[in-house]
């Protein structure tokens, strides 16, 4: 037993105490600062996993990102089923397969047309991202038709280029998270 008390004494001593660095959330947004990538959201604000605040179109902001084409008046996000990417590439990550089987499942219950948007993060010239943003949609689209076995009508894309960043573009893990295509149900 002295053995005990003294082990107890000894670990409250001279350990350092790790769980209130560790949990610390300076901003307040649930997520600790070791998993924040975004540690400078406001208070209050809804934030996804990572701590980024989470982007939500509603029917004005998403009817000013397809402006020009024609469209529907109403489009929202399919939850937050995201595919990424590797920096500067296109190609399906084997990683993301199960995010393509989730909508997948979804689609083959709900007979609904879906919009691709294809993002990137700030590196490279404007045109490059525009043309890689585009091409990761499109890549998108003909795995859910390839290998889903979709009708291509059901599928529009559009790419954006780097123009709606979810995380700040100046970290490694927020470009990372930039890259990215997003599923938005077109009414």
């Amino acid at each position: 037993m002295r053995w005990l008390i003294f082990g107890l004494l000894f670990c409250l001593l001279f350990t350092r105490p790790t769980f209130g660095r560790d949990w610390l959330d300076s901003d307040a947004d649930g997520v600790p600062d070791r998993k924040d990538a975004c540690v400078e959201t406001n208070t209050g604000q809804a934030v996804d996993a990572s701590g980024c605040a989470r982007t939500v179109l509603t029917t004005e902001l998403c009817l000013n990102t397809l402006m020009g084409d024609f469209y529907p008046t109403h489009c929202t996000q399919l939850s937050s089923n995201v595919v990424k990417f590797d920096f500067a590439k296109s190609d399906l990550l084997s990683s993301q397969r199960p995010v393509l089987e989730r909508v997948s499942l979804w689609l083959s219950k709900v007979p609904v047309r879906l919009l691709l948007i294809g993002h990137t993060d700030s590196v490279g010239s404007e045109r490059f991202n525009l043309t890689l943003s585009l091409s990761r949609a499109n890549g998108v689209k003909r795995v859910l038709i390839d290998e889903f076995n979709f009708n291509a009508k059901r599928f529009d894309v559009k790419g954006v280029g780097d123009q709606q960043p979810i995380a700040d573009n100046q970290s490694r893990r927020g470009r990372a998270l930039n890259r990215r295509v997003e599923f938005f149900v077109i009414f």
